[in-house]
């Protein structure tokens, strides 16, 4: 603050310049920028010259939007391949949303397929920049799959080390690398928005599910691939001969639909498929009406909200635990994990207010943990457990017992409700993103450099 500004009161904030290099969308400026102090009637959802009947034609001149976080200004620019030679403010790059601009896919859920090849387009083509911009460049990469990239796509061979990545591990296997930032609220939004996938209406739909009652089970375990630990407990669930817990598995995979997943295929799906109710084969491809289409990431979320949620009052849910990965992993797998915990699975159940019980306690703990994190309010969990085979029995007697049932369900439905309604606040108050902008000036050297 100057002389004359102290002189007549005037408090100057600091200002922080961000350059998106993507086409502007209100959507991805609610996954970038959600938590900024900004009106919601001054983030255009189209403009009258071109594109308010036609939301896919794209903004290609220059978006700016002004608002301000923590008491700090921020000004953003969305500028698509525009103005990369300012230095005067950190630069946005998204490996997906890079993705669906150019047409490669068509929803925001990961490809492995396109994984190294657009990597590697990516890193030759921000590895120069960073000779002049330096830690300015912001490199996204949510990915929502349980690989350490620096490991297992080379980063820390192939990466200019002064670009920052943001990423969804926790942290990664190598020691000390500087340019890695967890961003807990990005990884969030980034399941709803963009909106491809439609995860932002479970949400909305979770007002409507609370009020059904005439669940046909207590307990389901639904199964879309299965393979190790789900065959283990689809197997489990079977021998207890319980009818109060069932088994759900998708049609996914079979011949008429799409290549069989033949790398993870195992003789025991037609035999699970056998001996549950017919009803409980979740088949996709039905008559007219009834056909829920291809094997697309959002065309299966939309199956999912529809026929999967009314099924049993509480759900078993197969999230990836980083610690259960490696002890089932080689040597050399293990370097891969990625220390990634949570994807569609539980976020979808979180949003719709559905009750879940998770294979391993750590995706539990890892919602606690950030929580706890942004001062959120925390309910206990009410089964203490590591690994969801190791409590089926406790399950299976108190499945078959009114009283103790309805007590767990209702306290499991507590930590639920909670889960969604801390979570949902903390996502609109906090931006982990712009936690790592403010922190840093943009014409500060990094200590990388």
């Amino acid at each position: 603050m100057d002389f004359l500004s102290k002189q007549i009161g005037v408090v100057i904030m600091e200002k922080f310049k961000i350059y998106v290099h993507h086409y502007y969308t209100y959507e991805l400026f609610w996954l970038f920028f959600h938590g900024l102090e900004i009106e919601p009637d001054n983030v255009p959802t189209w403009f009258r010259n071109y594109n308010r009947w036609n939301k896919n034609i794209k903004v290609k001149e220059d978006v700016t939007l002004n608002g301000t976080y923590k008491g700090k200004e921020i000004e953003v620019i969305f500028c698509n391949k525009n103005h990369w030679d300012k230095d005067d403010g950190f630069h946005l790059f998204d490996y997906s949303i890079n993705l669906l601009e150019d047409g490669l896919v068509s929803d925001r859920g990961f490809n492995s397929n396109l994984m190294n090849e657009t990597n590697n387009k990516n890193l030759k083509f921000l590895n120069p920049k960073a000779n002049t911009l330096g830690n300015k460049i912001h490199y996204f990469y949510i990915d929502w799959e349980g690989h350490d990239p620096y490991i297992m796509e080379g980063w820390y061979k192939n990466l200019n080390a002064k670009i920052q990545f943001f990423v969804d591990e926790v942290h990664s296997n190598l020691k000390n690398v500087p340019n890695h930032n967890f961003v807990f609220t990005n990884l969030i939004w980034s399941f709803i928005y963009p909106n491809t996938l439609g995860l932002r209406d479970y949400y909305f739909f979770g007002d409507y599910l609370k009020y059904k009652n005439d669940f046909k089970y207590k307990l389901n375990i639904p199964i879309r691939r299965l393979y190790g630990d789900k065959e283990k407990i689809a197997d489990k669930v079977l021998k207890l001969n319980n009818p109060n817990i069932s088994v759900t598995i998708s049609s996914f995979g079979d011949e008429n639909q799409i290549t069989p997943d033949t790398h993870v295929q195992t003789p025991y799906r037609d035999e699970l498929i056998q001996n549950i109710p017919s009803e409980n084969y979740i088949k996709k491809r039905g008559y007219g009406i009834h056909d829920w289409g291809g094997e697309w990431n959002s065309n299966n979320m939309n199956e999912n909200m529809w026929k999967m949620f009314g099924i049993s009052d509480a759900c078993v849910l197969f999230e990836h635990s980083p610690e259960r990965d490696k002890e089932s992993s080689n040597l050399r797998r293990i370097a891969h994990v990625g220390q990634n915990y949570i994807t569609e699975k539980s976020i979808s159940h979180i949003l719709i207010g559905k009750p879940f019980i998770p294979f391993f306690r750590t995706t539990i703990d890892f919602y606690d943990k950030w929580l706890t994190h942004y001062g959120k309010k925390t309910v206990k969990f009410p089964l203490e457990y590591n690994y969801i085979l190791e409590k089926l029995d406790y399950i299976d007697e108190i499945t078959k017992d009114e009283t103790k049932w309805n007590k767990f369900l209702t306290e499991l439905k507590l930590y639920v409700d909670n889960l969604r309604e801390q979570l949902i606040e903390l996502i609109h108050e906090n931006n982990s993103y712009l936690d790592y902008v403010i922190s840093e000036s943009p014409n500060k050297s990094s200590s990388i450099l």
